[in-house]
């Protein structure tokens, strides 16, 4: 349980070198969460496409992922019962969990707390290559588009920000996003309030008809601007 979760004992070794790419809709769904909720901490679960079997190259495609508290940032039995969905959720649709998503509730706070690392280490039993992903709430101006994300490692025993990430230095893990224009995208989904259609785990226990692990409604928009069509998950 992860109410009894102690200091993970975690041989760095067991780290392979990857590669991350993080697709559009996932980063969206991450700000807009984020966004709805701008005083409240945040938090939620990555989800990759599983490789195929004859893939060597440890890309790992964070493809979705599911929005789980605005309320609690406790270790509550509730925690436990939404991991558990997203589990067999993601077992159905053919996707792996490799990882923890973080918005603190102060502007100022960029760091993965303690109650994150614990869900984040609790992953990493389980998916070597697991991570954080933590927004920068200084960076989610819609006027100046920017990534907003700091992606954490576990190194040394701890979980450490990768500050090279999604920058032209490759340590021994890669960053990037699948759309360069990703951030402009969500700025303008920003502008448009596609976070009130967004739900999460706290909102679907006040309403169980809110979709919360797939947001299921669709949504596109075209920002003629940059030649793209996105689809996106919303409810």
């Amino acid at each position: 349980m992860l109410g009894t979760l102690v200091e993970l004992n975690y041989n760095d070794d067991a780290r392979e070198s990857a590669d991350y790419i993080i697709n559009t809709q996932a980063y969206l769904k991450i700000i807009l969460h984020a966004c709805k909720y701008p005083t409240r901490t945040v938090n939620g679960i990555l989800l990759a496409q599983k490789p195929n079997e004859n893939d060597s190259s440890n890309q790992i495609t964070i493809s979705d992922v599911v929005p789980l508290f605005h309320n609690w940032h406790t270790l509550t039995p509730m925690l436990e019962v939404g991991l558990q969905q997203i589990d067999i959720y993601a077992n159905q649709n053919k996707l792996n969990v490799v990882g923890y998503y973080h918005a603190n509730e102060r502007i100022d706070d960029n760091k993965l707390p303690p109650f994150g690392q614990k869900i984040a280490s609790k992953i990493l039993e389980k998916f070597n290559n697991a991570i954080a992903l933590v927004v920068q709430n200084t960076k989610l101006s819609p006027e100046k588009p920017e990534i907003a994300i700091v992606p954490y490692l576990f190194k040394e025993n701890q979980w450490r920000p990768d500050n090279k990430a999604f920058s032209q230095i490759k340590d021994s893990c890669s960053f990037t996003l699948d759309n360069v224009e990703s951030p402009k995208l969500v700025s303008s989904s920003i502008r448009n309030k596609h976070f009130e259609h967004l739900y999460d785990f706290d909102e679907h226990l006040e309403n169980i008809e809110l979709d919360w692990l797939n947001n299921t409604k669709r949504q596109d928009f075209n920002e003629s601007t940059y030649g793209h069509m996105i689809e996106i998950d919303v409810e």
